[in-house]
Protein backbone atom coordinates (compact mmCIF):
# COMPACT_ATOMS: atom_id res chain seq x y z
CA UNK A 1 0.00 0.00 0.00
CA UNK A 2 1.41 3.19 -0.60
CA UNK A 3 1.93 6.16 1.97
CA UNK A 4 0.25 9.17 2.17
CA UNK A 5 0.90 11.91 -0.93
CA UNK A 6 2.31 14.98 0.33
CA UNK A 7 3.65 17.91 -0.41
CA UNK A 8 7.45 19.54 0.15
CA UNK A 9 8.52 22.75 -0.96
CA UNK A 10 11.64 23.14 -2.61
CA UNK A 11 11.94 27.06 -3.07
CA UNK A 12 14.63 28.76 -0.64
CA UNK A 13 12.18 30.74 1.70
CA UNK A 14 10.08 27.80 3.14
CA UNK A 15 12.12 24.54 1.65
CA UNK A 16 11.63 21.08 3.24
CA UNK A 17 8.27 22.61 4.82
CA UNK A 18 5.22 19.51 4.09
CA UNK A 19 1.38 19.38 3.82
CA UNK A 20 0.11 15.87 4.27
CA UNK A 21 -2.23 15.25 1.83
CA UNK A 22 -5.57 12.98 3.60
CA UNK A 23 -8.71 15.17 3.02
CA UNK A 24 -10.25 14.74 -0.44
CA UNK A 25 -10.22 18.98 -1.55
CA UNK A 26 -7.36 21.59 -0.52
CA UNK A 27 -7.07 25.42 -1.73
CA UNK A 28 -4.33 26.96 -1.64
CA UNK A 29 -3.50 30.21 -1.38
CA UNK A 30 -1.25 32.74 0.44
CA UNK A 31 -4.43 33.85 2.99
CA UNK A 32 -4.86 32.08 6.40
CA UNK A 33 -8.18 31.05 5.35
CA UNK A 34 -6.57 28.11 3.04
CA UNK A 35 -6.13 24.75 3.99
CA UNK A 36 -2.26 25.15 2.55
CA UNK A 37 -1.09 28.79 3.21
CA UNK A 38 2.03 29.52 1.75
CA UNK A 39 2.50 33.18 2.62
CA UNK A 40 4.65 34.45 -0.33
CA UNK A 41 3.81 37.46 -2.83
CA UNK A 42 3.82 35.31 -5.82
CA UNK A 43 0.89 32.98 -4.67
CA UNK A 44 -2.48 34.14 -5.55
CA UNK A 45 -4.99 34.57 -2.45
CA UNK A 46 -7.10 31.93 -4.18
CA UNK A 47 -4.43 30.07 -6.45
CA UNK A 48 -5.00 26.45 -6.81
CA UNK A 49 -7.07 23.34 -5.40
CA UNK A 50 -6.08 19.35 -4.93
CA UNK A 51 -8.38 17.64 -5.56
CA UNK A 52 -8.45 13.56 -4.35
CA UNK A 53 -9.15 11.10 -7.70
CA UNK A 54 -8.44 7.30 -6.81
CA UNK A 55 -5.45 7.17 -5.45
CA UNK A 56 -3.49 10.53 -6.73
CA UNK A 57 -4.53 14.08 -6.70
CA UNK A 58 -5.67 16.30 -9.25
CA UNK A 59 -4.29 20.05 -9.43
CA UNK A 60 -6.87 22.60 -10.75
CA UNK A 61 -5.98 26.37 -11.56
CA UNK A 62 -7.93 29.21 -9.80
CA UNK A 63 -7.50 31.78 -12.27
CA UNK A 64 -4.45 32.69 -10.30
CA UNK A 65 -2.27 36.05 -11.22
CA UNK A 66 0.80 34.00 -11.53
CA UNK A 67 -0.37 30.81 -12.94
CA UNK A 68 0.35 26.89 -12.16
CA UNK A 69 2.48 24.64 -13.76
CA UNK A 70 3.61 20.85 -13.84
CA UNK A 71 6.86 20.19 -14.42
CA UNK A 72 7.67 23.47 -16.17
CA UNK A 73 4.41 23.42 -18.30
CA UNK A 74 1.31 25.57 -17.80
CA UNK A 75 -2.17 24.12 -16.40
CA UNK A 76 -5.31 26.12 -17.53
CA UNK A 77 -7.73 23.88 -16.16
CA UNK A 78 -7.33 20.20 -14.10
CA UNK A 79 -3.97 18.22 -14.76
CA UNK A 80 -3.74 14.79 -13.06
CA UNK A 81 -0.48 14.69 -10.44
CA UNK A 82 2.03 11.81 -10.48
CA UNK A 83 4.87 11.19 -8.18
CA UNK A 84 7.76 13.08 -8.01
CA UNK A 85 5.99 15.85 -10.11
CA UNK A 86 7.41 19.03 -9.76
CA UNK A 87 4.58 21.81 -9.32
CA UNK A 88 5.17 25.50 -9.80
CA UNK A 89 1.91 27.56 -7.59
CA UNK A 90 3.31 31.14 -8.55
CA UNK A 91 7.03 31.11 -7.65
CA UNK A 92 7.06 28.18 -5.29
CA UNK A 93 8.43 25.00 -6.51
CA UNK A 94 6.87 22.11 -4.87
CA UNK A 95 7.67 18.12 -4.96
CA UNK A 96 4.40 15.77 -4.68
CA UNK A 97 5.23 12.89 -3.73
CA UNK A 98 2.90 10.09 -3.18
CA UNK A 99 5.86 7.26 -2.75
CA UNK A 100 5.18 5.95 -5.95
CA UNK A 101 8.63 5.10 -6.79
CA UNK A 102 8.02 3.99 -10.91
CA UNK A 103 9.62 7.28 -11.99
CA UNK A 104 11.55 6.59 -14.97
CA UNK A 105 12.58 9.60 -16.55
CA UNK A 106 15.21 12.19 -15.54
CA UNK A 107 13.28 15.17 -13.59
CA UNK A 108 14.89 18.21 -13.03
CA UNK A 109 13.49 20.76 -10.94
CA UNK A 110 14.27 25.09 -11.38
CA UNK A 111 16.66 25.12 -8.17
CA UNK A 112 18.50 21.97 -10.61
CA UNK A 113 17.84 19.12 -7.64
CA UNK A 114 17.84 16.01 -10.47
CA UNK A 115 14.92 13.90 -8.87
CA UNK A 116 15.79 10.49 -11.28
CA UNK A 117 16.52 7.33 -9.03
CA UNK A 118 16.55 9.55 -5.55
CA UNK A 119 14.55 8.61 -2.42
CA UNK A 120 12.50 11.12 -2.43
CA UNK A 121 11.80 12.44 1.00
CA UNK A 122 12.43 15.23 3.18
CA UNK A 123 15.59 14.11 4.01
CA UNK A 124 16.73 13.73 1.02
CA UNK A 125 15.64 17.10 -0.01
CA UNK A 126 17.55 18.41 3.36
CA UNK A 127 20.88 16.41 2.04
CA UNK A 128 20.42 18.52 -1.61
CA UNK A 129 20.14 21.94 0.06
CA UNK A 130 23.18 23.05 -1.33
CA UNK A 131 21.88 22.86 -5.23
CA UNK A 132 20.01 25.96 -4.94
CA UNK A 133 20.43 28.68 -6.84
CA UNK A 134 20.12 31.19 -3.89
CA UNK A 135 23.21 29.15 -1.94
CA UNK A 136 26.17 31.14 -1.42
CA UNK A 137 28.93 29.21 -2.94
CA UNK A 138 32.84 30.42 -3.33
CA UNK A 139 32.39 31.16 -7.59
CA UNK A 140 29.58 33.83 -6.66
CA UNK A 141 31.14 35.23 -3.49
CA UNK A 142 33.92 35.92 -6.12
CA UNK A 143 31.93 37.31 -8.63
CA UNK A 144 29.73 39.31 -6.00
CA UNK A 145 33.22 41.08 -4.77
CA UNK A 146 34.30 41.78 -8.13
CA UNK A 147 31.05 43.40 -9.33
CA UNK A 148 31.10 45.26 -5.51
CA UNK A 149 34.76 46.56 -6.97
CA UNK A 150 33.40 47.69 -10.26
CA UNK A 151 31.01 50.06 -8.67
CA UNK A 152 33.09 51.65 -6.41
CA UNK A 153 35.85 52.21 -9.39
CA UNK A 154 32.88 53.52 -11.36
CA UNK A 155 31.50 55.54 -8.15
CA UNK A 156 35.22 57.01 -7.98
CA UNK A 157 35.52 57.56 -12.09
CA UNK A 158 32.18 59.68 -11.86
CA UNK A 159 33.17 61.61 -8.66
CA UNK A 160 36.35 62.84 -10.25
CA UNK A 161 34.80 63.76 -13.48
CA UNK A 162 32.15 65.82 -11.67
CA UNK A 163 35.17 67.55 -9.85
CA UNK A 164 36.97 68.38 -12.94
CA UNK A 165 33.49 69.72 -14.27
CA UNK A 166 33.33 72.13 -11.90
CA UNK A 167 36.72 72.96 -11.47
CA UNK A 168 36.49 73.87 -15.12
CA UNK A 169 33.17 75.22 -14.66
CA UNK A 170 35.10 77.49 -11.77
CA UNK A 171 38.19 78.51 -13.45
CA UNK A 172 36.24 79.49 -17.39
CA UNK A 173 33.90 81.44 -15.25
CA UNK A 174 36.89 83.57 -13.29
CA UNK A 175 39.11 83.84 -16.49
CA UNK A 176 37.00 85.92 -18.37
CA UNK A 177 36.43 88.53 -15.07
CA UNK A 178 40.18 88.56 -14.08
CA UNK A 179 41.13 89.72 -18.13
CA UNK A 180 38.22 92.22 -18.05
CA UNK A 181 39.54 93.39 -14.79
CA UNK A 182 43.24 94.09 -16.87
CA UNK A 183 41.23 95.77 -19.39
CA UNK A 184 39.36 98.43 -16.49
CA UNK A 185 42.65 98.99 -14.93
CA UNK A 186 44.31 100.12 -18.18
CA UNK A 187 41.31 101.91 -19.27
CA UNK A 188 41.55 103.55 -16.00
CA UNK A 189 45.41 104.89 -15.86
Amino acid sequence: MAGVPKLIILSEQFRGKSFELVNDKYSVGRVDQREICIKDPTVSTYHCEFIKKGATYTLKDCQSTNGTRINNIPITGEQDLQSSDILQIGGVEILYDCEDKTVTTALKTQTGINLQGAQVGISTIKEMSNFSPFASSKKGGKSQKLMIIIVVLLVIVILALLAYLINLMFFKSSQPRTEIQGQFEQVQL
